[in-house]
């Protein structure tokens, strides 16, 4: 199972990333480690906006590019803020 997830971060902005282990890469993304994205290590994550999940890597690489290429069809998936501490607590209590 794969995820595709967008971030909103404390300055407004979007990333938009793609996992196989949602709670490990949304951790990586909040510690400010260097396996953090560079881009949230300068723009610090706040909330989680969209999860989406892909049976396959392939169907995962597909949405994450589209929604990286087309503005609108990610402005589309915006959903409901969840702070993405909150999203690690849920994805690591459903394991």
């Amino acid at each position: 199972m794969y995820f595709v997830y967008i971030i909103e971060t404390v300055d407004g902005t979007y990333y938009t990333g793609m996992t196989n282990n949602l709670a490990r890469r949304l951790s990586e993304h909040v510690s400010d480690s260097t396996r953090s994205a560079s881009y949230l290590r300068m723009h610090k994550p706040a909330y989680v906006v969209h999860i989406a999940e892909c049976k396959t890597r392939g169907a995962a690489m597909k949405l994450e590019h589209r929604l990286k290429s087309d503005y609108k069809f990610k402005m589309e998936r915006i959903g409901s803020r969840r702070s993405i501490l909150e999203v690690i607590d849920s994805e690591l209590s459903y394991k």
